[in-house]
Parts: C-alpha cells; structure tokens; sequence
C-alpha cells in the first residue's frame, strides 16, 4: 500500500532534533562576510546599568576647538623704512623733533605748536597765517613710528614713538659719560664708567673718600685742575673744580652721572690764620669733565690767603 506524503509528514512532525540541531546558527549576510577581519571604526554605544548612563563618543563627534579668529586687517601692515633726511620730521623753526599738535599754513608750510605762538601764528616763510590748521596725516605718522633711543649702543634698550624722543632722552639713564681722567677717551654710560676708571687708572688715580666723612684736598696754586674723587662703597665719580682768577681761585664740586638722577649734597671749608670760609651746596650733574661745561654753574670763591687744603664732605 502506498503511503501517502501527508502521512509522512505528520509522523515526522513533533519528534526531537538531533544533537547537532541543538544550536541555533544566527545567518550571516554577505556585507558583514565582507568585512570579517577588516578594522571597524569605533562606533557610539549607549547602554543602561541600573539609572547610570554612560555615553562613549566617537572621536570624530568630539566637540572641536572653536576656530582661530580671523586675522585683522591691520595685522602684519608694518614694516621697517629708512629716512633719508631725518631732519624732516624736526620742526624748521627750533629744528626740535616735531610734537603734536602739527600746524600748516595755507602754503603748506609746517611749524610745531610751540613756534606758532611764539611766532604769533605768522609763517616765517611767506608771512600767512599759521597755527589753525592742522596736519592729521603729519600727526598720525609721528604717533605711529617707533624709533630707538640715540644711547642704544651705550646700553638702552627702550623703543617709543617718534614725539616721546626728546622727553625719553632727557630722562635717559643710558646718557654717554666721558672718562674724568687726563687724555682718556673713553665714553660709556654712567653703569660702566667707575669700573673703566679702576681697571684702566687704578685706584690712585683718584681721592677716594666715603660719604658723609670730611676728607682734605690739597689745590694747585698756579694752574687750572680739575680733582677725580670716587666714592669707596659705590665707585661713583666726582670732579672737583679749580678755576685761576683774578680774585684767586673757583671751586665747586660735579658728578658725573645722567641729569635725571638725585643730586648730592656737600660742603667745602677753608681756613687760614684761623679764619674760614665754608659753602653748603648740591653737585651739579655732568656727562664730561672739560672746563668748559662747568664755568657757569655755581661755585665758591677762595681768595689767595686761603689757598692750601680743602675739607670737603659729600653726603648722600
């Protein structure tokens, strides 16, 4: 009798699988076929554990930097250019490095605040009113400039607009000083002048004293001089001054360091047959020993009776 596949069918149906049906194989598409064994990119994964949430971010989804800022349209516009004639931005009147405000005439001719007053605002040159008008250009290129001060290769490192020179320099610490002793010449700033003196002179070379005690002086009779002191702690510089008159002699006492800095006080006394005369005064500050740069300022007059030692005592 044939069977029928009906039949077959159901006596198969509900009878267990064999052992090696037991484990379910879970298909495999071709893409994932594909990429076995090639590298995968990390991928974001969220996963819950109790209320705790954890979020691992690729690295391409990490927040970036916020980007530079774009650069103005002034950056990199300077540059560095050379006067052919510097004296073109000094004032054609006082010849001083001209300060703003700038002024013009109708002619164009230029002029600084300070000669237009003094002038009473009539052009020198072509007899126009001067004074009202002025030169914003001239001004914007002297605010912007940046020059090196004039004492750089003695030391100063300092850099400022075209109109701050004058001032700066003035006040300049760095101003050349000129070596005290006979047919020395050296120049340096204030900084480095006492060491040149005791290396290349020797201490000899001057009267060392110390402040604020009384020291003698012993001045020539005949001949004009001028007398190197330096201070035993700090190594600064003193001149004193010997002037031949008619009257007899003129002394005063200068140091030698920039005008911006303190001046020292002092006092000279001279005595004869037990007479004295005595003069309390300040230093004068100079760059250079010569004569010449300090027959105007102040000083003591000796008469020829009191010629012999000095006692002199300079204070800080």
């Amino acid at each position: 009798m044939k069977k029928s596949p009906v039949s077959e069918a159901t006596t198969n149906k509900g009878k267990g699988k064999g052992k090696g049906d037991m484990k379910k194989k879970t298909p495999v598409s071709s893409e994932a076929s594909n990429n076995k064994g090639k590298a995968t990119a990390p991928r974001t994964t969220t996963y819950t554990r109790g209320r705790k949430r954890k979020h691992v971010d690729e690295p391409q989804q990490q927040e970036q930097a916020a980007p530079a800022p774009a650069p103005s349209s002034t950056q990199g516009r300077s540059f560095t250019f050379q006067l052919s004639e510097p004296d073109v931005l000094d004032c054609p009147i006082c010849f001083d490095p001209l300060t703003i405000p700038v002024y013009q005439c109708e002619n164009g001719h230029v002029a600084c605040s300070t000669c237009c007053i003094r002038l009473e605002e009539k052009c020198p040159t072509c007899c126009l009113p001067i004074g009202s008008i002025r030169v914003r250009v001239l001004e914007k290129l002297l605010e912007s400039m940046k020059v090196p001060c004039s004492h750089a290769k003695y030391g100063c490192s300092a850099t400022f607009s075209y109109t701050d020179k004058r001032v700066h320099e003035s006040n300049c610490l760095f101003v050349p000083c000129y070596c005290p002793h006979t047919d020395c010449d050296f120049v340096s700033s204030f900084f480095d002048l006492p060491l040149h003196f005791i290396s290349e002179h020797g201490s000899s070379a001057a009267v060392r004293f110390s402040h604020d005690k009384p020291f003698a002086v012993t001045l020539s009779e005949d001949d004009d001089e001028a007398i190197v002191l330096q201070e035993e702690t700090d190594d600064t510089l003193f001149v004193l001054h010997n002037f031949v008159f008619s009257l007899g002699k003129a002394v005063n006492v200068c140091c030698i360091q920039p005008d911006s800095l303190p001046k020292y006080r002092f006092e000279i006394m001279a005595k004869s047959q037990g007479s004295s005369l005595e003069w309390k005064s300040f230093t004068m500050n100079i760059q250079s020993s010569n004569v010449d740069t300090t027959l105007s300022s102040r000083f003591l007059v000796i008469p020829s009776d009191y010629f012999g030692d000095l006692e002199i005592c300079i204070h800080m």
